[in-house]
């Protein structure tokens, strides 16, 4: 008879096999999320501070240092909690006005990339046209960051706001800041927009967005023939590791606010700055 080779988990704590060593490694995170007060939201306030969803991409030297800078440039540019849906007020430098500044109001409809490279979009709609700027979050020539408006949205990707209609993304740029009560929950815009008829940038019906209004109705009918309602990305239903290669890991997250709580404390007893750069509207942090 064949010898049988057992090959251990890569994973061994949460393998399981091992139902003790996993049941006292989930104790000790959620001992370490009560110390540490742990943002249930942490990926969508900080999606920067996460890591890259492509594997063979992550470097932890590169990853520690863009960690620091990032926190250092905190210290400086007071960068506001908001989330993909919220109204955002950038203010940055431009030396050919003549007031050497420029500010542009929008709905933030993008946030995307990790580290120093996050990037964030505002659209607005001025004189009919549709206006959308990127900006790098950590950008030096961005003065100043406002949130005008804090709210979610039923996507985290709003990119479908391009073939809405105009009143979507129109905001006065003269918009007074709504406050938000601290340790209140962000509230969750339920709007749902209605696009304009097709063609469309991207075919939208296909895609499993919340946040459209009768995309599939608008579509013509060779596609509703073709298709049948099928959705592009169906197949993630049966990816059985999509969570562990792109989810984010809550031992990553627990060590990311560790070390903010830590440099912040630093800073604050140094007395470099006062600036709170932890924090959330809904813990009331």
């Amino acid at each position: 008879m064949a010898a049988v080779q057992v090959i251990p988990c890569r994973k061994s704590s949460t393998c399981p096999s091992r139902p003790a060593e996993a049941s006292k490694r989930g104790s000790d995170l959620k001992k370490r999320m009560e110390e540490l007060k742990h943002i249930p939201d942490f990926p969508l306030i900080y999606p920067d501070f996460l890591q890259s969803p492509v594997w063979n991409r992550r470097n932890s030297l590169k990853e520690e240092l863009e960690f620091q800078d990032m926190l250092e440039r905190r210290t400086h540019l007071d960068i506001p909690e908001f989330f993909v849906g919220s109204i955002v007020a950038v203010t940055t430098s431009e030396k050919y006005m003549g007031s050497k500044e420029h500010r542009f109001v929008g709905i933030c409809i993008r946030r995307e990339k990790q580290g120093l490279h996050h990037q964030f979009t505002l659209r607005n709609v001025i004189d009919g046209i549709g206006v959308e700027i990127m900006y790098d979050l950590y950008n030096p020539t961005i003065r100043k960051i406002e949130t005008l408006k804090l709210e979610k949205r039923l996507d985290t990707d709003l990119s479908y706001l391009v073939d809405a209609l105009p009143e979507y993304s129109t905001f006065d740029f003269h918009m007074e800041p709504i406050a938000h009560p601290a340790g209140t929950p962000v509230p969750v815009n339920p709007i749902r927009v209605k696009l304009r008829p097709p063609p469309w940038c991207r075919r939208w019906e296909l895609l499993d967005y919340k946040g459209i209004d009768g995309a599939w109705e608008q579509s013509t009918p060779y596609f509703k023939r073709k298709f049948h309602k099928t959705k592009i990305n169906d197949y993630l239903r049966y990816d059985l590791i999509a969570d562990y290669r792109i989810g984010s890991e809550l031992e990553h997250e627990l060590k990311v606010e560790e070390k903010m709580q830590r440099f912040e404390k630093e800073r604050h007893t140094a007395g470099f700055t006062r600036r709170r750069i932890f924090r959330s509207a809904a813990a009331s942090r």
